[in-house]
């Protein structure tokens, strides 16, 4: 490559000249410093700026937890002042109490005493600030002064360049400046400042922090220990697959916990018969307290998991029903509005806009009727639509108010007010009753043509005259008679106070016949097919297509008339005077109101319209009552597998000492949310693991060669460099601020790329994986990150640039381990600018979540039903791996970078602080944790990990010290990072060993043999998963109803029942999850609207009375809870009256007050079992 590039033409003398010492100019590393500093920061000031000004607007998503988690847990709100999120109420580093003895009292009390993985989390960003702020005040007060007191900048004492490039104004404050005066004059001073520097190195900058890292590890081990002995009691859970345990295959849930019970291996777990016949005969707790105290292992608690893969994707179905059913009954419930008889607030409507071409015509604007859900996508109707038991619903349902007496005069207080002969004489006669009386239904489908009365709408209350004729009935109906609402008939011909009082639904009461018409002058008549009603200014539109049925005019106004100015137009209040009237009338907000307000549909709504809203409620609603039955059905028959032992997966299990049972796979979270239940379905094992690594370490591959790029970019203007690298001749022979910002911004800005994309890819393939729980898998999603960052975004990127540094050296053979010593120290200055790109940007995104934002208000606005609006709203989870990732990163660069180049500290300390500010504020106000607790687990892990990382420091100084032949000072460094390597790593595995299997006893061993060669025998044999035990499981079963309970399968299929609240053991232990289908009450009345205290429920929820049923959820699943809005007409509470009392289908209503709440009983109900 030299041969083919002369240095005659390569040579620069701009550039060799160009090397200024710090404080005389800027050169191209300098300025592309500034322009890192400058873009970023001001950048990420903006985002700041934007999310204090956006943050009181959208508390649904940052004040989530001011009103989603329970009220004894919720933090005090936040103001909404601009910069209030910079205080939040919660601790900047949480404390971690050591007298655990009132544990068990209260959940508040617990979560004070055992917090939760989100604030140790924020503790460990605690620690990491104060390593990196204790090494930036050593950096700068100790090592700088070191460095460049009494020594001549890089810029008169380095060689110049023989091509390209010159050592940056930044080098001056770093190492390089030292080993420069060292490799020109080997002086006793030199030598004097090597021996201090190592001292500093290890007294200062390697013990106090290592005493601190080992002394916060003390503390999470410590209260790990708390956490697993008080509050979960020694328990632990753990998965039991039946693909590595064949010789359990077949067996039903009785017979394993026989066994497992007769191996000694449980106390307590007990077979069905045998643990009634105890609870019914003596009461022995005391002694199965001491004896399961003396067990080494001790199941408690079995569960059986089958295949329940077809029953999945009915539940799946049935979700999609019932927001269909939801979607349609809340269009029905919207599509009434609550009227008074006079104008009042609850009517005001915007002022009229003039109508496009004619200005004398007012606009009267009316809603669109709201259509079908035509454009959705429905799925085929179930087979089994009307299997239930109960009668088929009708076809059209009004609200329950409804169906009440139409005539109730002489009635008072339950007394009659007349005589009583007078009342019989003046009723009509037998056959006139028979002759008034509603024929059929209240709503008797009757459509024909009448000369009276035009066309009957369809649902019109009908009666036989005497000619056989059908006719509409008009009744004093405490709602608006629904045939003013039928076609042709609109709401706004209300001229009832024309008519001196009497109402309008009264004016043809007193026809007799359908030609029978009052005697009134000519002149009182106008035909309203071709005269306009000048007097029915209140009316939206008129009918030019029905019967030229003629009537009466009302009286005209004496005051206005034709003679008023169109531009003296009435308001949009009906039956308003147009000229000045002698009284003045008060405004709505004040008039008495003659009457209480009534329902009434919305303008432009008609019969044909709520017909066909009510034709899809009863479709979804038969489907969802059939679903629920084959639903039903699919759940008795996988309980009867789980009795004979067919199709089944593995098992679950509770109980102490689970660890040393062979081939059980703990659950670290020990809750019901930590349970990966996709993954106990189809059991990937060793082939999903291998395809996650395999993703990991081809992501790597690709991550070291975009770093690789990056890294030689930020070279470009290094010594020699470019001589080598033709391509980068562009850059280093331009001028400084080019070069700069290419060297500088650009690279740093591509690294972050590489790296952000990279960490995604990880995050998001960690769902391949093959562990059984939450808490496992994002553990070894955030290691795989943390060994990704360590050795492709600090050792490889950091190295390669040493070794493209060092190119000349290799070249010529000369000086090789000096040059790449040399490069390490150059790098050092690219890892400050990666810091400082990212050091206010990525606070800033962090609690900005741009993503989620946009996600939550595009769903908010698709949203139409409650149970949309709070799926919407769902909290978002922490996640370690997003929140950790940059800080991680920055600490790396921190530990093996601060002593050689002291300027990089600072920066890093500025990130960690960020990061623990907005880090604060999402554990406090944002994320939800709505995952389960694991008592530290990860952040004894981080821990550990950097009291590992912590041996960089004095390896690096050690390897280039040792380059410059100062082999004792380089030995010492060397030999400080191989003993911090080997005291960490010694001192945490023997801080978190736990005892073996060698530790137990005799007899605990011979019983988990006895376990082991039952579980995996040595004789294959061939077993039909269809078939059912090999022993006979005595199964108690009985035909059900179509909407037999949870609670009775199991009682009566498996003899198991929940245990009470009291009583229930420790494990499962209890998150924030709010499922809106197992606890829709609860969801009902969480929202950021809702009172911030309300009732409690009278009754624990179904997800509450499952809580200790470790069962699949889908066999826990109970029939839905239908969740409607709520409305001030009623229309809400009498579709769910109607829908409980008339289909059996349980409703509750949105909760925003207390008057709000259903009075109904628990939706559980809890079945005795069959003895």
């Amino acid at each position: 490559m030299t041969a083919a590039l002369p240095e005659s033409e390569f040579i620069s003398s701009a550039l060799r000249t160009g090397a200024v010492c710090i404080g005389d100019g800027l050169d191209a590393s300098s300025i592309g410093l500034l322009s890192t500093v400058l873009i970023p920061t001001a950048i990420g000031l903006l985002l700041w700026l934007l999310f204090a000004i956006i943050r009181p607007r959208y508390r649904q998503v940052y004040g989530l937890r001011e009103w989603f988690v329970q009220p004894g847990l919720r933090p005090k709100p936040l103001s909404r002042s601009l910069w209030a999120f910079l205080f939040p109420h919660v601790p900047l580093v949480p404390p971690i109490p050591t007298d655990v003895s009132d544990s068990g009292k209260s959940a508040e009390i617990d979560a004070e005493l055992f917090p939760s993985d989100e604030l140790l989390m924020q503790r460990t960003l605690w620690v990491c600030l104060l390593i990196v702020l204790w090494w930036s005040v050593l950096g700068l007060a100790g090592l700088l002064p070191l460095y460049t007191v009494s020594t001549p900048c890089l810029a008169h004492s380095a060689p110049p360049s023989t091509f390209t490039g010159v050592y940056s104004v930044l080098q001056d404050l770093s190492l390089l400046r030292l080993l420069q005066l060292i490799d020109d004059t080997r002086t006793t001073a030199a030598r004097t400042r090597v021996i201090i520097l190592t001292v500093l190195a290890i007294v200062l900058g390697i013990i106090p922090v290592l005493w601190k890292i080992i002394h916060e590890f003390n503390r999470l081990v410590d209260l790990r220990r708390r956490w697993t002995e008080v509050r979960c009691q020694n328990q632990e859970m753990g998965w039991l697959s039946a693909r590595y345990n064949p010789g359990f295959v077949g067996w039903g849930e009785k017979r394993l916990k026989t066994f497992i019970q007769k191996a000694g291996l449980s106390v307590l777990l007990e077979s069905p018969e045998e643990g009634r016949t105890r609870r019914s005969t003596r009461r022995h707790g005391d002694l199965e307290s001491e004896e399961a105290a003396n067990l080494e292992i001790d199941v408690q608690h079995l569960f059986s998991i089958g295949d329940t893969t077809r029953l999945a994707l009915l539940i799946e179905e049935r979700d999609e029903i019932l927001e269909n059913l939801e979607i349609s009954e809340t269009k029905y419930i919207s599509s009434f509005k609550l009227s008074t008889p006079d104008p009042s607030l609850a009517e005001i409507i915007p002022i009229p806009r003039t109508v496009p071409g004619d200005p004398s015509k007012p606009y009267i604007s009316r809603p669109r009727p709201l259509a079908g859900s035509t454009n959705r996508p429905r799925r085929r109707r179930n087979p089994a639509y009307g299997s239930s038991s109960l009668p088929p619903p009708t076809s059209y349902v009004m609200p329950s108010q409804y169906y009440k007496l139409r005539v109730s005069e002489g009635i008072n207080g339950g007394h009659f007010t007349e005589d009583e002969t007078e009342t019989r004489a003046a009723g009509p006669s037998l056959a006139e009753s028979f002759r008034s009386r509603v024929v059929g239904s209240r709503f008797q489908e009757v459509n024909r043509n009448s000369e009276a009365f035009g066309r009957l709408p369809i649902g019109s209350q009908v009666t036989i005259e005497k000619n056989g004729q059908h006719v509409p009935v008009f009744t004093d109906s405490p709602l608006p008679d629904t045939a003013l609402y039928g076609p042709n008939m609109h709401s706004s011909w209300d001229t009832a106070a024309f008519n001196e009082g009497l109402p309008s639904h009264q004016w043809l009461s007193f026809q007799r016949g359908p030609n029978v018409i009052p005697e009134l002058p000519e002149d009182d008549w106008v035909d309203v097919m071709h005269d306009a009603p000048e007097a029915f200014q209140h009316g939206e539109e008129y009918d030019t297509r029905g019967s030229s049925r003629r009537r009466p005019r009302p009286p005209r106004n004496k005051n206005g008339g034709a003679g008023t100015p169109p531009e003296e137009r009435r308001e949009t209040f009906p039956l308003r005077n147009r000229g000045v009237t002698e009284e003045e009338q008060p405004p709505p907000h004040l008039r008495l109101q003659p009457q209480q307000p009534f329902v009434r549909p919305l303008s432009g709504m008609d019969h044909e319209d709520l017909g066909h809203i009510y034709s899809d409620i009863s479709l979804w609603r038969s489907k969802l009552k059939a679903i629920n039955y084959e639903i039903n059905e699919a759940q008795t028959e996988s309980y009867n597998d789980i009795a004979d032992g067919a199709r089944i997966k593995g098992w679950l299990l509770i109980g102490k000492g689970l660890r040393h049972i062979p081939g059980i796979q703990l659950i670290d979270g020990r809750a019901k949310e930590d349970i990966r239940w996709d993954e106990l379905q189809n059991e990937g094992g060793f082939m999903r693991g291998l395809a996650f690594w395999t993703i990991v370490v081809m992501v790597a591959f690709l991550l070291g060669a975009g770093l690789t790029a990056a890294a030689g970019l930020s070279l470009a203007t290094a010594p020699e460099f470019a001589h080598y690298f033709p391509f980068f001749q562009t850059i280093s022979n331009a001028n400084n601020l080019g070069a700069g910002v290419a060297t500088g911004l650009a690279a740093t800005v591509g690294a972050t790329l590489f790296i952000s994309i990279a960490l995604m890819i990880v995050h998001y393939t960690g769902q391949v994986g093959n562990s059984v729980s939450v808490s496992g898998s994002q553990l070894v999603v955030f290691k795989s990150i943390f060994y990704i960052l360590v050795i492709i975004a600090a050792i490889w990127m950091f190295g390669i640039a040493c070794i493209l540094f060092a190119m000349r050296a290799f070249n010529t053979g000369i000086g090789e381990t000096k040059a790449i010593a040399n490069g390490a120290i150059y790098i050092s200055a690219f890892a400050m600018m990666l810091a400082m790109n990212v050091a206010v940007i990525f606070p800033a995104l962090l609690m900005l979540q741009p993503f989620r934002v946009w996600r939550v208000l595009r769903a908010e606005k698709a949203a139409f039903t409650p149970r949309q609006r709070f799926r919407a709203v769902y909290p978002r989870t922490y996640n370690p791996s997003y929140a950790m990732g940059c800080s991680a990163l920055a600490i790396l660069l921190a530990s093996a970078f601060t002593l050689i180049f002291p300027l990089l500290g600072p920066a890093v300390a500025l990130l960690l602080m960020l990061n623990l500010i907005a880090h604060r504020f999402l554990i406090g106000y944002i994320y939800g944790r709505t995952h389960s607790q694991t008592g530290g687990v990860l952040q004894i892990w981080i821990m550990q990990r950097l009291g590992t990382i912590l041996a960089f420091q004095p390896l690096i100084l050690g390897l280039i010290l040792l380059s410059r032949e100062f082999f004792v000072e380089g030995g010492i460094l060397c030999g400080a990072a191989l003993f911090v390597v080997v005291f960490v790593e010694s001192y945490c595995a023997w801080k978190t060993r736990l005892p073996g299997r060698r530790s137990l006893n005799p007899l605990t061993r011979d019983s988990l043999n006895t376990f082991m060669r039952a579980a995996r025998p040595t004789a294959p044999r061939e077993i039909d998963e269809e078939s059912t035990s090999l022993v006979s499981s005595t199964r108690n079963t009985r035909a059900r109803g179509s909407f037999a309970s949870v609670l009775e399968m199991m009682s009566l299929t498996l003899a198991v029942m929940p245990t009470q609240s009291q009583a229930r053991g420790p494990i499962p232990l209890e998150t924030e999850t709010l499922d809106d289908l197992t606890a829709t009450e609860r969801a009902a009345r969480t929202h950021p609207d809702a009172p911030p205290r309300l009732p409690p429920l009278p009754f624990a929820d179904h997800a509450e009375e499952m809580s200790g049923i470790l069962y699949a959820p889908e066999l826990l699943a109970p029939a839905p809870v239908i969740w409607l809005p709520n409305d001030v007409g009623g229309i809400a509470r009498s579709e769910a009256y109607d829908l409980q009392r008339f289909h059996n289908l349980r409703v509750t209503l949105d909760v925003k007050a207390q008057e709000d709440v259903l009075p109904r009983r628990s939706m559980t109900p809890v079945s005795t079992p069959r003895r």
